[in-house]
């Protein structure tokens, strides 16, 4: 079972979606997203709890404090920290799309949850440019797609 926030599930099906296939450590930081990214795009019936506080791939960063990130953030206005903006954005996913924080989804699952709300990402990322977002959909849905298929041929 992986605990992950849903923002992290949205950004590894749209890096999946930009053409990688293998995902590789991140040295700089010292996370996890490789090790989750990779299980969930290799293993589409793994299971998933969601959370709007440090997931799996946040707990071994190093900007990790072992309560929340304490990474900055100063691209976004009115956010200095990017905890509290991936908080708003896990927050909206999570009351937009009805996802229970106590339950189980399997990547099918969660996956079929977001393909019914094609439009969901214009919803959540407020604070970005359009074109920042139009480009996060787009690869995003071509994710979405690329999976989809990858688990019929299972």
């Amino acid at each position: 079972m992986i605990l992950i926030k849903p923002h992290h599930f949205i950004d590894i099906i749209k890096l999946y979606g930009a053409g990688i296939e293998q995902f590789v450590p991140d040295e700089a930081f010292g996370h996890d997203f490789y090790k989750v990214a990779n299980e969930i795009v290799h293993n589409p019936d793994c299971e998933l709890q969601i959370t709007i506080y440090g997931d799996d791939i946040c707990k071994p960063c190093n900007r990790y404090n072992g309560l929340e990130c304490t990474d900055p953030l100063d691209k976004i206005a009115g956010y200095d920290r990017k905890e509290i903006y991936n908080q708003a954005l896990d927050s909206r996913l999570t009351e937009l799309l009805q996802l229970d924080t106590k339950s189980r989804y399997t990547v099918r699952e969660l996956l079929q949850v977001m393909q019914e709300n094609p439009k969901i990402i214009f919803r959540v990322w407020l604070e970005e440019d359009s074109d920042v977002t139009e480009k996060r959909n787009t690869l995003f849905q071509k994710g979405c797609e690329k999976l989809h298929k990858n688990m019929r041929k299972e």
